[in-house]
């Protein structure tokens, strides 16, 4: 008989029910497994992002569950991204997107997906449950929730609590390292003069390069307004972020005219973003990471939800091979690294290293503009 304090044994457990956790969930909803998902918060809870849900992420999301598309058609709070219109010293290129795409808060998203996996698995789904120490055992790993004596243990974890989560840190050595990492700010505006809800705004200066400032329509007349720069030149160049952004502003004729009558509709908040461009370990013995707690951010588009959702799906389905084999080991893991790699993480790595390049040498940054209209470059851009 179990005691009180004993701890509750589980197959998988997922630690973190964002877009990665929410989608490795529903990606196992049918693999007879037993099943917890873990998270610190209690949704809807906000996420400092650009909010933009990329079609890589709404693709994979079809793919995990062909009733997705009903959940979709209900949701109300989302605005269709037909293009992009990006803005470099004076000039302008236009992107038109094919796969469906959106713009929504990310608290109102991450909910909808957070609750399809309460709605459509029979998981415990244990939302105000921070992982406090995870530790390794001979079956997998014991997990333990902060201000409780109760104990979890699995055969498998996910994790999937993003870049400051505990999982990367307790199961890797990986640290953060500021040439492969942003450090952002957003806010919400209301205001902004000639927005369109079905385009997205992104604008490049010369003293802010690689990083960009972003305008991106909200449906409720609000707009996600924010600037990341890489945390490399944030260190050397002693810059102040938050300055940056109000800075950037007025750098640009565009965004001067455009936030003229705008008014800001909450405080500035900061959030870093560890990005793709550089490879590091996802996995091990009995474990996987996932979405940000993986360093899965594009360097080049800032899209970490679109990665997330595809890496949650692929560690279900590695997850689901391990069971049936019997095998947790880290060499039976490694193909869901070769995977994610094939599909996203040489393409990552490429690119960071051609836009670096490209901000070093602003004038063949203001060339790749001059050559917009070419398909390769906006493949890249893309």
């Amino acid at each position: 008989m179990e005691r009180q304090n004993d701890p509750k044994r589980y197959d998988v457990i997922i630690v973190g029910g964002g877009p990665a956790g929410s989608a490795c969930a529903l990606t196992l909803r049918n693999a007879g497994l037993r099943v917890a998902v873990l998270d610190k918060h209690t949704f809807p809870r906000d996420k400092v992002c650009g909010d933009a849900i990329p079609g890589r992420a709404i693709k994979s999301l079809h793919s995990i569950d062909p009733g997705f598309t009903t959940a979709l058609s209900l949701f109300t709070e989302k605005l269709p991204t037909k293009r992009t219109v990006c803005y470099f010293n004076g000039k302008v290129l236009n992107f038109s997107w094919s796969l469906e795409a959106y713009t929504a808060t990310r608290m109102s998203f991450d909910n909808l997906l957070f609750t399809l996996v309460k709605e459509q698995t029979d998981f415990d789904v244990l939302e105000s449950t921070e992982v406090n120490d995870i530790t390794k055992t001979e079956q997998g790993f014991s997990v333990s929730i902060r201000n409780s004596r109760q104990r979890f243990e699995c055969t498998m974890l996910i994790g999937a609590d993003g870049a400051n989560g505990l999982s990367a840190k307790k199961l890797t050595s990986t640290l953060m390292n500021r040439k492969h990492h942003v450090a952002a700010v957003r806010a919400y505006y209301t205001g902004i003069a000639a927005l369109e809800d079905d385009c997205t705004e992104i604008y490049f200066d010369k003293k802010y390069l690689p990083g960009y400032f972003w305008v991106f329509p909200i449906k409720g007349g609000l707009a996600n307004v924010g600037m990341g720069i890489l945390s490399d030149d944030v260190v050397q160049k002693n810059m102040n972020v938050k300055k940056g952004f109000y800075d950037f502003i007025e750098r640009s004729d565009i965004l001067r005219r455009k936030f003229k009558d705008a008014r800001p509709a909450g405080t500035l908040q900061g959030c870093g973003l560890p990005l793709g461009s550089r490879w590091v370990t996802m996995s091990g013995d009995h474990f996987l990471l996932t979405g940000d707690a993986a360093c899965l951010i594009d360097p080049v588009s800032g899209d970490g939800i679109g990665n997330a959702v595809l890496s949650g799906k692929l560690a279900a389905e590695q997850v689901v091979r391990c069971f049936a084999a019997r095998d947790f080991s880290a060499a039976y893991l490694k193909p869901y690294e070769q995977q994610l790699y094939k599909a996203v993480g040489a393409e990552m790595k490429k690119k960071a290293t051609i836009l670096k390049s490209l901000a070093k040498m602003p004038f063949l940054f203001d060339f790749a503009f001059t050559m917009g209209k070419n398909r390769v470059v906006k493949q890249f851009m893309k």
